[in-house]
């Protein structure tokens, strides 16, 4: 028998030991004999025997050396010897390719080199054949066929070895299954030499069209696979670039986070860490994928153990941090940096002073950075003491609390940042001290707004603590009065809410109180900077739709503003301020007819109607004019360097009112917000860059108001308006040029 793991069939042995025993100058001259032989058993022959000889074909291939003629026959009919009846050959293509290169020398070695090239194009055909065959019958197993070859990839077929080609529309099809083949042409993202990009704009586009709810689940399991498995790291980065919409899965990040602190409190391997801190910083909003990683230093952060891990997870942090946009974080961080430090003291680390200062140094152009130094040291000396028997006295702690709130209550910037560190970091020996000081740094109707936002804290701490203060704070303080020395934490916080709820007095408008001013300011501003953050998706609609969803978020905050009032005052105090906004819309389109055409040349006009009355006794009532246009999109992630806004529109408005304002809707730039510009200085910049058509959007934004200080300090402050009869008159819809909008604001204020 020669030589193989596997005999042939009785009706085609001879033909192959008549090929194996050819003379090596006669192999070419042999080959049509051989040729007609084999399509003739080819015909005759029945599936058990070709199942036969594909075994014995295969096992001559893949192992052995062989003969002129034997490789001859096997490559130039390995379409007709090689079927997918069984599973696919690892590395087929390969083990053809090498055998492939071992038949060309030694025709080149026997002097027959004008036979080699049309030679070599036939049995690049039969790979070809031999490949797409396979692919067909078993498509999830492109790996293990072609595994080794380099390839490229065009944007429509896979080439491999430059020759063997792969269609991947036909490859991948229309089953339910392409969420495995799709992670088959992943795995080849390594092996390519050309169109890396293509090939992952190609699986990105696929995976889009599958519905994420049936290939979340499997694809989160392919993902922890890859996290769990050592030098991973290439193919989990092209796991991650493919499927985009894994950036939103908060039950992704959530294990991800649970698995990094496992890994951390038990030593697990570094790969496996890196991994993870990776994975984590991969998540995007409103997914925590960087509070998660956080979370787990925070969870797993112990003094009496090795920190090595812990450093590696805070530098992975602190790369995909920006302490500008989270000094929170950034306060966890550097406090996490400093029990690093004190521990690798007492290790004696060389460098520890080192990374202390490359910590600070990343956060030391904030403005506060002087602050979060302060207390991030104060807290790495003071919490431990909770635990030992060096705890300080209700004296020290009150003390504490008291320099805290100085030091912190003045900026909201710091009042945000102190209050999640506290509620986080704070362990379960100083909780109530934590709830105290976060207690006394709440001044206003944001800070409780940031209170209920941290209820989906990833920190079950955080959570926990965070509902039992806004449950003291919802049941407010009881009627009996309170001893000057509270003797109970409960009887501690109601003499703290009690005391906080005092007013700050002053006020920089007519309503004579900062606390409203800072209560509309902080409503205002929070519908604006939404408004402003969604704009990139919206922003193909017309101007009257984003008008439309913008005052629609006005009107809600309106409604909640009394809501955050009655939670400022004491029980039985009357709210001292009522508020009421109303649109509508003046051409308002109707369904399945065209929408009724403006007057005016592009934007729409709103007309801000105010009433306001104070004891029933001072009333005034004046109109506002505002135009508002939109920012254009000009490319992928690009916006155009000017506002369209015609001149005689701007002169439209300062010959009816000279309190009228332009308002440009734009996407986040410096702050995300909305601009509102006096129509007297639009017209003057369009007149400096002599433009009858468009103004410079760097010119505007630096001369810009923010929507909500117009209408906190500008509009309800009542320092513009025209009262006249005329403009009124236009302003509620009366005329027949009327606004496209009508916003009416009612304002009643007692005396007290």
């Amino acid at each position: 028998m020669l030589p193989g793991n596997d005999k042939w069939p009785e009706s085609i042995q001879a033909l192959y030991e008549q090929v194996a025993g050819s003379a090596p100058d006669a192999v070419l001259s042999s080959r049509p004999q051989w040729s007609e032989q084999l399509a003739e058993w080819v015909r005759n022959a029945t599936l058990d025997e070709r199942e036969m000889a594909q075994s014995a074909a295969w096992s001559r291939l893949d192992t052995g050396s062989r003969s002129p003629g034997e490789l001859l026959f096997l490559l130039v009919h390995c379409g007709e010897l090689l079927w997918p009846y069984s599973e696919a050959p690892k590395e087929l293509l390969q083990r053809l390719i090498t055998r492939q290169a071992q038949l060309v020398q030694a025709l080149k070695d026997g002097g027959q080199d004008e036979a080699v090239a049309p030679l070599v194009r036939q049995v690049e055909a039969e790979l070809a054949k031999v490949v797409s065959r396979y692919l067909k019958r078993h498509p999830e197993e492109l790996v293990t066929l072609v595994s080794g070859v380099r390839c490229t990839f065009d944007g429509k077929v896979l080439r491999f070895n430059d020759t063997v080609e792969v269609d991947l529309k036909v490859l991948l099809g229309s089953e339910r299954r392409v969420i495995g083949r799709l992670d088959q042409l992943r795995a080849l993202l390594p092996y390519l030499r050309e169109g890396r990009e293509k090939l992952v704009g190609f699986i990105r586009e696929r995976a889009a069209k599958i519905p994420w709810r049936e290939c979340r689940d499997i694809l989160e399991e392919k993902l922890f696979q890859l996290v769990a498995a050592p030098e991973s790291w290439s193919e989990l980065r092209g796991f991650l670039g493919s499927y985009t919409n894994g950036k939103g899965e908060a039950r992704w990040c959530t294990r991800a986070s649970l698995l990094l602190a496992r890994n951390l409190e038990e030593g697990g391997p570094l790969a496996v860490i890196e991994n993870l801190s990776e994975l984590l910083a991969y998540f995007e909003a409103p997914v925590e994928g960087l509070r998660g990683a956080i979370q787990a230093l925070v969870a797993s952060i112990h003094e009496d153990k090795e920190l090595e891990r812990h450093r590696l997870v805070a530098d992975k942090c602190w790369e995909h941090l920006e302490p500008k946009k989270e000094p929170g974080l950034a306060l966890v961080l550097l406090w996490l940096e400093e029990r690093i430090f004190r521990v690798a003291l007492r290790q004696g680390v060389e460098d520890s002073f080192e990374r202390r200062n490359r910590a600070r140094e990343r956060v030391r152009e904030l403005p506060v950075a002087e602050a979060l130094y302060w207390l991030s040291e104060e807290c790495a000396d003071l919490w431990p003491r909770f635990e030992s028997e060096r705890r300080p006295g209700a004296d020290d702690l009150s003390a504490w609390r008291q320099e805290v709130v100085r030091r912190f209550v003045k900026k909201p910037v710091l009042r945000k940042a102190a209050i999640e560190f506290f509620l986080w970091c704070a362990p379960d020996a100083a909780a109530s001290e934590a709830e105290l000081v976060t207690l006394s740094l709440v001044k206003t109707s944001t800070d409780r707004r940031l209170l209920r936002r941290l209820g989906e804290h990833p920190s079950t701490r955080v959570r926990f603590r965070v509902r039992a203060i806004n449950a003291w704070l919802a049941a407010g303080p009881e009627s009996a009065p309170e001893p000057q020395t509270p003797a109970t934490l409960t009887g501690a916080l109601r003499h703290l809410r009690a005391s906080g709820a005092m007013t700050l007095g002053g006020g920089r408008t007519w309503l004579r109180d900062r606390d409203l001013e800072e209560l509309l300011l902080g409503a205002f501003s929070r519908v604006e900077r939404d408004f402003s953050a969604r704009y990139p998706e919206h922003f193909r609609e017309d101007e009257a739709r984003l008008v439309t969803r913008l005052l629609e978020d006005l009107k809600h905050e309106f409604e909640s503003i009394r809501s955050d009032l009655s939670i400022l005052l004491s029980q039985g105090q009357p709210v001292p301020l009522e508020l009421d906004l109303q649109y509508r819309r003046t051409r308002e389109p109707v369904e399945g007819q065209p929408t009724p055409e403006s007057p005016r040349p592009g934007g729409v006009e709103l007309a801000f109607v105010l009433k306001v009355e104070v004891d029933s006794f001072l009333t005034t009532k004046r109109a506002v004019l505002v135009q508002a246009t939109k920012l254009e999109r000009r490319g992928e992630g690009q916006w155009a360097p000017n506002i369209r806004l015609a001149r005689e529109q701007v002169d439209g408005l300062l010959g009816q009112s000279e309190s009228s304002f332009c308002l440009f809707l734009v996407p986040p730039s410096l702050r995300a917000e909305c601009w509102l510009v006096p129509a007297r200085m639009v017209r003057g910049l369009m007149d400096a860059q002599g433009s009858l058509s468009t103004v410079s959007r760097e010119g505007t934004q630096r001369v810009a108001r923010s929507l909500a200080q117009w209408m906190t300090y500008d509009l309800l402050g009542l320092w513009t308006g025209d009262d006249r009869p005329a403009v009124l008159e236009r302003a509620e819809g009366i005329s027949a040029q009327g606004p496209d909008f009508i916003v009416e604001i009612s304002v009643r204020k007692t005396g007290r």
